[in-house]
């Protein structure tokens, strides 16, 4: 009896690290041609400059995250240069649509969602998702960043962003803000796919305090 008890045991941990090891395989393969950025003080301040200003998509990305631009080949890039930055208002917004701004004979689409909340005494979590819809196949590429602000002051005061290159559907960016200054804070999450139509969309939070 003790020694099926045993073996029963032995099966079961087998069975259980199995399936550990599928579930880290899945993951690791889900994150292929993934790239994940958390924005560095210097970026942040660049965010916060280039604010508002007249620029382009293509201007914001190669200024604050050249990072998410490798390996995108310079007829991505020209789609990239028509689009103007759309920069989120003073005010956290709750009716976004996406945003389609080329003529086209099919509509692709994209979907927004944001996410942040005190999560414990010194923690603020934050995120973002972009969804692509519309498209027979997914996009080449797709990105989603997320914009901590706080709203007494109007500054960008931690940033994530994510993007893929791996013909997804959909991407995820989201971080955990520790020790933030209090105040009131919401999260702008900003998200588009560049081909082979250019579309994006945005999502505000509501306000929510911390601590």
């Amino acid at each position: 009896m003790q020694a099926y008890r045993f073996r029963t045991g032995r099966i079961v941990l087998i069975t259980l690290l199995l399936a550990a090891l599928v579930v880290a395989a899945v993951s690791a393969a889900d994150e292929k041609g993934v790239v994940r950025s958390d924005a560095s003080k210097e970026q942040l301040n660049l965010i916060n400059e280039l604010y508002g200003k007249n620029i382009t998509v293509l201007d914001y990305m190669e200024q604050v995250h050249p990072k998410h631009l490798v390996g995108v080949p310079d007829s991505v890039k020209k789609i990239m240069a028509q689009q103007k930055m759309n920069w989120w208002g003073k005010e956290p917004a709750q009716d976004q649509q996406p945003v389609n701004e080329i003529a086209r004979p099919a509509t692709p689409a994209v979907s927004v969602t944001a996410t942040g909340y005190k999560a414990d005494w010194r923690t603020i979590h934050f995120g973002g998702t972009t969804t692509a819809s519309g498209l027979g196949t997914p996009p080449w590429y797709i990105y989603n960043e997320a914009f901590l602000i706080n709203h007494d002051t109007g500054q960008t005061v931690d940033s994530t962003s994510a993007s893929s290159q791996n013909g997804v559907w959909s991407i995820t960016s989201s971080k955990d803000t520790l020790y933030p200054a209090n105040g009131n804070y919401y999260v702008h999450s900003w998200g588009y796919i560049p081909s082979p139509y250019y579309a994006e969309g945005s999502k505000d939070t509501t306000i929510f305090s911390f601590p």
